[in-house]
């Protein structure tokens, strides 16, 4: 089997590490801090919401810097209470009985066949390079596309559209805990390196409300010290803070606005480079990828 770290050209020790922006177009704050960490800051790339309400001003910020790395952040549900969006395919399964997405990923798995989370994931995609968006990759909200239902369907998208994809190569570990799930992921996994594609390694997926605010710099660099070799992709929620973010989520708006404040400069950029960590992004990935 190919490593992913020889797919891509590196070193059989090296260890890769993807900053990634999870939620960009899902306010205006969190465009902003995604498009100035990646111009600026520390982030090397980032995925919009393509049903969010901020999703055209993504669109229009993408369009003007045509080098900012962004990928679709595929959604089958919105998990907020005051703040709600509506599906882009506008099939009737999708939505609740207040008009928007489902709220939670159990909802969408009892509600939502295959065929039209399957014809809402290609909706999203199409829209996105409908709005003038170099799309670069492919990922999950709330991981809701991994489930076995849905998983074939993303596989397809990222294949025939020839995009990187947001997929943990697995363990026999890892299989194994998956239960009934195992044998869809397996049968995902061999389409994917008979195809030639780059799968993850590792993933550090614990970074919202898991950590203190006030503690997220210091905790962002442990983790980044105990990085293993391979391809690692590290998810974040930068936004910038206001009284409308506070709104939209009340939960989680410090930790979002807090990673705004560290992601939109390049000291955790520098911290890497000093630790021999190859930072890269999707679009890095997609052009090795599709030159193969």
């Amino acid at each position: 089997m190919t490593t992913t770290l020889e797919l891509l050209g590196y070193a059989p020790d090296d260890r890769v590490l993807i900053i990634h922006a999870d939620d960009v177009g899902f306010s205006h704050g969190s465009n902003v801090a995604a498009f100035e960490g990646m111009a600026r800051g520390s982030l090397t790339c980032g995925s919009a919401l393509v049903a969010a309400p901020w999703f055209a001003e993504t669109a229009a910020m993408a369009r003007e810097t045509p080098a900012a790395d962004v990928g679709v952040h595929l959604a089958l549900n919105c998990e907020y209470a005051g703040y709600r969006w509506r599906s882009v395919s506008g099939r009737p399964s999708l939505h609740a009985p207040d008009g928007g997405v489902w709220r939670d990923v159990p909802s969408v798995l009892e509600h939502v066949p295959a065929d039209d989370a399957a014809a809402e994931l290609r909706a999203q995609v199409e829209h996105a390079l409908a709005m003038g968006v170099d799309v670069t990759h492919v990922d999950t909200h709330m991981g809701a596309v991994m489930h076995p239902n849905y998983l074939p369907a993303y596989v397809d998208i990222a294949i025939e559209h020839r995009l990187p994809i947001f997929f943990i190569r697995p363990s026999e570990r890892r299989l194994a805990a998956l239960g009934d799930a195992a044998d869809v992921y397996a049968e995902q996994t061999r389409r994917l390196e008979d195809a030639g594609w780059p799968l993850l390694d590792n993933v550090i997926v614990r970074t919202l409300s898991e950590i203190d605010p006030d503690d997220k710099e210091r905790a962002f660099r442990a983790f980044f010290d105990e990085l293993r070799p391979g391809l690692t992709h590290f998810l974040c929620h930068p936004a910038i803070g206001s009284h409308e973010l506070e709104a939209m989520t009340p939960v989680d708006h410090r930790h979002r606005a807090r990673e705004g404040e560290i992601f939109t400069r390049p000291a955790l950029r520098e911290y890497c480079e000093r630790q021999d960590i190859k930072l890269t992004g999707y679009r890095e990935i997609r052009a090795k990828l599709r030159g193969a």
